[in-house]
This record gives C-alpha cells, sequence and structure tokens, in this order.
C-alpha cells in the first residue's frame, strides 16, 4: 500500500447529478476510474467531502451510471474516512488492480442542498451544505424562483 503525495485531483463524472457519478482520479496529467474492491463508506465521505458535496449516501457501482475508460488508476483504496482529501488514503499503487471498468465506483453524496423535517422527500425546510456543515435558509425573499432552483438541485 502506498500514501498519496501532494494533493490529488478528483472528479465525478458521468452520473445524474453534480454529486451523484463516478469516481475518477488524475495521476500523471491523465483522468482514470478508481477499482471498487474495498471501496466502503469511509471512502465516499472522503471523496464527498473532498469536492463540497455534503454526506456520502450512497457506494453505487459505476455501471449504474457509465462505466468509465482508458487508465484504471487505484485499487484497494483505504480510508478512515476523517481525511479532508483522498490523497490521505492508502492504495495498492498507480495502475495496480485486478478488475475491468465494470468495478470502477461512484458515490452518490447528499449535495449541496436537502429538505429536513417534511412529510416526504419533496417537502421540509430548507438546508445548504457549505462544505463542511448544514445551515437553514432564512425565507426572507424566499420565492417561486428560488423553490424551482431549490427543486431542480434535488
Amino acid at each position: 500500500m502506498s500514501i498519496f503525495e501532494g494533493t490529488l485531483e478528483v472528479r465525478l463524472k458521468d452520473g445524474g447529478s453534480h454529486c451523484a457519478r463516478r469516481v475518477e482520479v488524475k495521476h500523471g496529467g491523465q483522468w482514470g476510474t478508481v477499482c471498487g474492491r474495498f471501496w466502503n463508506m469511509n471512502n465516499a465521505a472522503v471523496i464527498c467531502r473532498q469536492l463540497g458535496c455534503g454526506s456520502a449516501i450512497e457506494i453505487p457501482r459505476a455501471r449504474l451510471f457509465w462505466p468509465g475508460s482508458g487508465h484504471i488508476w487505484m485499487d484497494f483504496v483505504r480510508c478512515r474516512g476523517t481525511e479532508s482529501a483522498l490523497s490521505d488514503c492508502t492504495h495498492r499503487g498507480w495502475g495496480q488492480h485486478h478488475c475491468d471498468h465494470g468495478f470502477d465506483v461512484g458515490v452518490k453524496c447528499s449535495g449541496f442542498v436537502r429538505l429536513v423535517g417534511g412529510d416526504s422527500a419533496c417537502s421540509g425546510r430548507v438546508e445548504i451544505h457549505d462544505g463542511s456543515q448544514w445551515s437553514t435558509v432564512c425565507d426572507s425573499a424566499f420565492g417561486p424562483d428560488v423553490a424551482n432552483v431549490v427543486c431542480r438541485n434535488l
């Protein structure tokens, strides 16, 4: 297992929303995927935190999005869940893997906006994630236009 040196660029690609997609990392100037062996909610929590996408809520396989192509850069990624970036976690070594793109990992994060305390997933008090915590939105000047933006984000 090795520990990353420096900050690792991470992105989510090919999914239904900004915070629910396949995980990709950049190494040597090229983007590649992450193999899902031993991928867990601790790893997903780090990705969501690093990207400012709230909390991890699911770890679907990329085949639910679109399988990646090209390099598979990482396998056996292990995070404690408290790291601020994937670069603080360990892995098997760059390009060292025993899988194909059918095992690429994805994450589903809570995103920047959520509804709390409602009767359904589409009702409740609006909260926004600021990168570190959830905060309630003040209702002054909260009209139909803002409500439409919130609903699109959800």
